[in-house]
């Protein structure tokens, strides 16, 4: 499909929740904003775990680590999405997973090992020239 290539930068929102997530950067790899309302956080290179799967890239960062209590994580899973070359992108529609997991020097308590709040975040995906 001539003109068309893949999506490298996903801008996306819901309520407080705000995502800037790059496949690739200046810096030679992916960075990822997380923004809420108590919270800002970014990450570059190795801070973002980038798993392939069935249903498109899961796209992690670590937002929390507090010991003795909880890790809480945040994931996004994108899609491939192909876009027009001289475009300003696709309108889009991602799941946000924010996973808070307990963590005690005892070990695991009794009952889920993993909690998790999931959200719909919508926005655009484009292709960007780095």
């Amino acid at each position: 499909m001539q003109g068309y290539t893949r999506a490298n930068l996903f801008e996306l929102s819901s309520g407080t929740i705000q995502v800037t997530y790059s496949t690739t950067s200046i810096l030679g790899g992916p960075i990822f904003s997380y923004r809420n309302s108590t919270l800002s956080r970014s990450f570059s290179g190795e801070e973002i775990l980038i798993e392939n799967s069935a249903i498109g890239d899961i796209v992690t960062v670590t937002l929390e680590t507090i010991p003795d209590l909880r890790t809480v994580t945040f994931s996004l899973v994108v899609p491939v999405v192909t876009v027009m070359t001289q475009s300003s992108g696709t309108r889009i529609k991602v799941l946000g997973i924010t996973t808070t997991t307990p963590t005690t020097i005892a070990g695991p308590p009794p009952g889920p090992q993993q909690l998790y709040s999931a959200v719909y975040l919508r926005g655009s995906a484009q292709f960007i020239v780095s």
